[in-house]
């Protein structure tokens, strides 16, 4: 797997520029403003102290990113002044939010941590990255100075590579500005051969022009090494046209040949769209009629058309029905006609409010075929502009121009097709209706629209880690993977729903205690527990509660014994060797070593406790941590022991699973003494 890690904040030049926001508690003076640890001078600009504040409890620095983004590993470098590093944060949490700042998750904390010097900086490592739009490291201590300080800071994601190349006459291609098409293999492409192909980027900007010179059949072949990436969608848009603009204003002439003798003539068929006969004909019309039959002594004829005797009502019209027989629900008297009226545009006067499903509302799907053209535009805005999707896209459509709405309208088809997502904060509905059978001033309209919704309104219950509204096939599934929630709020009719969570008795998500903002479904929920909030060894209890928009509530409630959680070492005994927080729980014991000596070997379990499965893990030893003439050799075995640097287990390690390594020290004879010595092993891995 080819990837990077880069910092993704651009080189501010202000708090909000070029892009982003950079912000801070407070700031010590004019100069030390929150971007001035953006700017990237650091390293260059002699004195350059960053921001900079006057040390006191809860001091922050913050960037918010424009969207979201999974943030691997962050770096801090010192002020570039000599003698300050003593202002340089010494414990800290740094945290994400979603939702500007109202709350945090805590991303990754840290603790005693010293040994700043200028020039160099130091460089975290996140263990459960996730997507968050800001972030901000709160500073709780520094080194020994009355001001914290931070040269500089850095957040890197991870990039990969996006390539493609386009096979046509058995050749695979890239395209050059330049040079135009380039052959790049005529075999099945390799990895090599897609990394001289063109960017994914690259290939929306090639012309119309250069695709033209493709003949054939013409594929796209597309390349990532982003593991969490499972497929790829391209978007290809051209101008609609329909038959009629094309052949407008042209003689068209079909000739057909064929060797059958049988065939005596050729059958062409237009589809047009409907029309009635008095379109045709006008509104005067005689039949001439004429029989043999001497018993008819009149003629009679009948002619079916849409027509309904409302359309001859100018003025407004009320239709009562009564009667004295009992009702049954369901069974109201109604009023149905088949025509429908002359062409108009009806609107909704009112927003709509609903919590259903807002396809339902817009238009019903019915099996029959329907006369006539219905057409819908929508409004998100309370009817100041109005849209209708077509390829995928909202375009806006100009309602004083029938025509327009008639050809660019959605029909109930279209509507079908657009995602729920896309539907979000729909006001108003328009219907373009037209039917009539024919043109004539005896005509008769709509005067308004009503439109009646339902929402759920039933109880809802609870079975083991199921949320279930009673009238829909809504559900809420949770599981407590690691220490981490992670549970989908799927909602056919998208009731909104909030939660909370609380850790032993204790309100966790929000901190204030309170449910979460009402939010439509489907709704993920992805919440890491601090381990600092959990008792290790012990049983702990949590409880997420639900409510519905109508307060109907329920909860979850799970019992765990506290763990750790990551790639966690211990000996042959069980005994965890580090927690979570890098912090030493007990030493592998090699007794005093002599140089030249080789220790006996000793054996290390490794098992995973991120609740995930993971992939090809490393394990490494930090060398420059070692003492000179000291190596600290690793293998799978103790008999025979194979060295290997790194240690690599190129496998599948299921959550839970652990397994065994065995470990020794190699001394040199020239080794120096050093008193208590360390060495430290760590862990990497992929996610699955």
């Amino acid at each position: 797997m080819q990837y990077i890690l880069t910092d993704v904040i651009p080189i501010m030049t202000s708090n909000t520029a070029p892009s982003g926001i950079a912000s801070a508690s407070a700031i010590y003076a004019a100069g030390s403003d929150a971007w001035y640890a953006f700017d990237k001078k650091n390293t260059t600009v002699s004195g350059h102290d960053g921001w900079m504040v006057t040390l006191s409890t809860g001091q922050w620095l913050s960037y918010e990113f424009p969207v979201a983004k999974i943030i691997y590993k962050y770096t801090i470098a010192p002020p570039n002044s000599s003698g300050r590093e003593t202002r340089c944060p010494k414990s800290w949490i740094f945290q994400g939010s979603n939702d500007g700042g109202s709350t945090w998750a805590n991303v990754d904390t840290q603790t005693n941590v010293t040994g700043w010097a200028v020039g160099t900086k130091k460089e975290f490592t996140i263990s459960t990255p996730n997507a968050y739009k800001k972030y901000r490291l709160s500073v709780s201590a520094n080194n020994g100075d009355t001001y914290v300080s931070i040269g500089q800071l850095e957040m890197m994601e991870m990039l990969y590579s996006d390539k493609a190349l386009i096979l046509s006459g058995g050749s695979y291609k890239k395209y050059d500005t330049v040079l135009g098409w380039q052959n790049v293999t005529s075999a099945t492409p390799t990895e090599s051969d897609y990394s001289n192909g063109n960017n994914l980027e690259e290939v929306s900007s090639i012309s119309e022009s250069a695709w033209s010179q493709l003949t054939g059949n013409v594929e796209l072949y597309y390349y990532t090494d982003n593991p969490t990436k499972t497929e790829v969608q391209f978007g290809i848009e051209t101008t609609p046209f329909t038959l009629a603009q094309e052949w407008e204003d042209k003689t068209i002439k079909v000739v057909e040949y064929t060797d059958n003798p049988a065939l005596t003539e050729s059958v062409v068929t237009l589809d047009t769209e409907p029309f009635s006969i008095y379109e045709e004909l006008g509104d005067t019309v005689d039949v001439l009629y004429y029989t043999d039959n001497t018993s008819k002594t009149s003629a009679n004829l009948t002619v079916t058309a849409n027509y309904t005797p409302l359309d001859e009502i100018d003025s407004d019209f009320d239709v009562v029905t009564w009667t004295n027989a009992d009702i049954e629900v369901g069974h109201e008297p109604t009023l149905t006609y088949e025509a429908l009226p002359f062409e108009q545009l009806i609107i909704t006067p009112y927003d709509i409010a609903s919590y259903g499903t807002i396809k339902t509302i817009v238009a019903k799907k019915i099996n029959q075929s329907v006369e006539g053209t219905l057409r819908f535009i929508v409004s998100f805005d309370s009817g100041v502009t109005w849209k209708s999707y077509r390829f995928g896209k909202w375009k806006i459509i100009n309602i004083t121009n029938t025509e327009n709405i008639r050809r660019y309208g959605m029909t109930v088809d279209t509507i079908n097709t657009i995602p729920e997502s896309a539907l979000v904060g729909l006001k108003r509905v328009g219907y373009y209706l037209d039917n009539s059978i024919h043109r004539s001033a005896e005509i008769a309209q709509l005067d308004s629209l009503k439109i009646s919704t339902s929402s759920p309104t039933q109880d809802v219950k609870f079975s083991d880690v199921a949320f279930y509204l009673l009238n829909t096939i809504a559900t809420i599934k949770l599981s407590l993977q690691g220490n981490k929630i992670v549970g989908t709020l799927d909602d056919s009719d998208t009731g909104k729903v909030q939660y909370r969570v609380l850790l032993n008795g204790n309100p966790y998500y929000p901190l204030t205690g309170e449910f979460s903002s009402l939010a439509p479904s489907p709704l993920n929920i992805q919440l890491n527990l601090n381990e600092k909030d959990i008792k290790f060894g012990q049983d702990n209890v949590l409880r997420v509660e639900f409510q519905d928009y109508w307060g109907q509530m329920d909860f979850w409630e799970k019992p765990f014994v506290g763990t750790y959680s990551g790639i966690m070492f211990k000996d042959e005994t069980g005994t965890y060797l580090s927690n979570s927080f890098g912090e030493i729980l007990k030493h592998l014991d090699f007794g005093v070593v002599i140089a030249g000596q080789t220790t006996l070997e000793q054996k290390v379990i490794v098992k995973n406790q991120l609740g995930v499965q993971v992939q090809n893990l490393i394990l490494e030893v930090q060398k420059e941590k070692l003492p000179e003439g000291v190596k600290i050799e690793m293998s799978r075995s103790n008999f025979p022991f194979t060295p290997e640097d790194p240690l690599l287990f190129n496998m599948f390690f299921n959550a839970d699973e652990e397994f065994e390594f065995y470990t020794r020290i190699v001394t040199d004879i020239q080794a120096p003494p050093a008193a208590n010595g360390e060495f430290e092993v760590r862990a990497k891995a992929d996610p699955v």
